[in-house]
């Protein structure tokens, strides 16, 4: 696996294909700065007077963590030439990265465990996938910090520093990533398969669970494969240049998830939005021994009474 001293010096004789690396960065905390002033609203109306719950923490930590790790990545290849500088800020974001996308995927195994009413079957798939991204994350950074030299200043001036995880090995985090959703949208769509005589009946929540999961997951493959052919194909420049695109959207669309089960048990309970938010907490409950017609127990995923 190359250092990174050894990438930028070679990144000097093709600046032209870095400065995509760069572009796209910006892209991505635009990305994210935009869908969070769009949805701030929301968010203000539906989670914020809610009580505290884990699973409005994960929102939280899942909304506002790429303002975080993208922005530190943005300063770091438009803003540092010292090597101090890149040498502390560096780590703390290829660490921050993956981290934040372990988080997003914790709400998605979450929805997913609900919609199975908490099966232990789908709890041991549910571990057995966590495993299979927490594993290839450590392993990686762990041989990346092993084997990372930082350049001079001399070719700092030219290239930033660049925050790239652009080696051999990198690839098996982001395809640990997409077996996980196709994991959780295929137990998604199987559990839709499993309820065809009531799906006409189905309450208006458990319908926005499985377009959004259907749906999300399209737009997630679609960003993941390319992301994995750009590190696999593309010059080494530019081999990063998808992977803070990458953040920004796994963010974001697992932000609008939870949003979008918030606006929908408010909009079926009954209650107006202020009883509403006093009278329930984000979260993934248990189920309880009510089941609706359907077979799914009423867990009304976001109007946990308290």
């Amino acid at each position: 696996m190359p250092g990174l001293d050894i990438l930028l010096e070679h990144a000097l004789y093709h600046l032209d294909l870095l400065a995509w690396v760069k572009y796209t960065g910006v892209v991505a905390l635009t990305c994210v700065v935009l869908d969070v002033a769009e949805t701030l609203g929301e968010e203000v109306a539906l989670v914020w007077p809610s009580h505290m719950s884990a699973m409005k923490m994960i929102f939280f930590m899942n909304r506002y963590m790429p303002f975080v790790d993208i922005s530190l990545a943005v300063y770091l290849f438009l803003g540092v030439r010292s090597p101090k500088v890149c040498s502390i800020l560096w780590p703390i974001t290829v660490a921050l990265y993956p981290l934040g996308s372990i988080i997003s995927e914790v709400i998605l195994m979450a929805r997913t465990l609900a919609i199975w009413n908490f099966h232990k079957i789908v709890w041991g798939l549910m571990i057995a996938v966590g495993a299979g991204i927490v594993i290839p994350f450590v392993s990686v950074i762990q041989q990346y910090f092993r084997n990372l030299h930082y350049p001079p200043r001399s070719v700092l001036e030219y290239t930033g520093c660049v925050a790239s995880i652009s080696d051999s090995v990198g690839w098996v985090f982001y395809a640990s990533i997409i077996v996980s959703e196709t994991t959780v949208v295929a137990l998604t769509l199987l559990k839709l398969y499993t309820m065809k005589g009531s799906r006409s009946t189905l309450p208006r929540l458990f319908r926005t669970m499985y377009r959004d999961g259907t749906c999300f997951y399209c737009a997630l493959l679609c960003i993941s494969v390319a992301n994995l052919l750009c590190m696999r194909l593309a010059p080494v420049e530019m081999s990063s240049a998808l992977q803070l695109p990458h953040r920004a959207i796994h963010s974001t669309l697992c932000s609008r998830v939870l949003l979008n089960l918030r606006a929908a048990a408010a909009g079926s309970s009954g209650l107006t939005l202020d009883e509403f938010n006093r009278t329930s907490h984000i979260a993934f409950d248990m189920p309880s021994a009510e089941s609706d017609a359907s077979g799914m127990t009423l867990l009304d995923l976001e109007l946990q009474p308290i």
